[in-house]
């Protein structure tokens, strides 16, 4: 009968691949199809992503793995990719004038 020893490192490595992809399409889904029902699943999966990349990318920085700093710098890629751009916001129309109330 076969043994086989998986080492734990090589494990996280892989999961720290894992969820790279996993984000990558998460915000690709979110961002190239804004008004559709997979926008939602993707900013889901890149949610779970960005969790996994820190739980897997933190359990990799304890077996001195350089899989780590890829973790850390994927996750700084994405929120990045995320948080730049795709305003809602119309631009092209004047913000609206402000009316308040006359003070005495």
């Amino acid at each position: 009968m076969f043994t086989t020893k998986i080492d734990l490192c090589a494990v996280l490595e892989a999961l720290v691949v894992f969820f790279q992809v996993c984000g990558i399409m998460g915000l690709c889904l979110s961002r190239l199809m804004p008004r559709s029902a997979w926008s939602y699943r993707g900013k889901i999966g890149f949610i779970v992503a960005l969790f996994g990349l820190g739980i897997a990318g933190a359990l990799c920085g304890r077996h001195d793995s350089e899989f780590a700093l890829f973790a850390g710098g994927t996750m700084t890629v994405l929120l990045i990719g995320m948080t730049i751009g795709g305003s809602t916001i119309d631009a092209t129309e004047p913000a609206p004038a402000y009316v308040g109330t006359k003070t005495a």
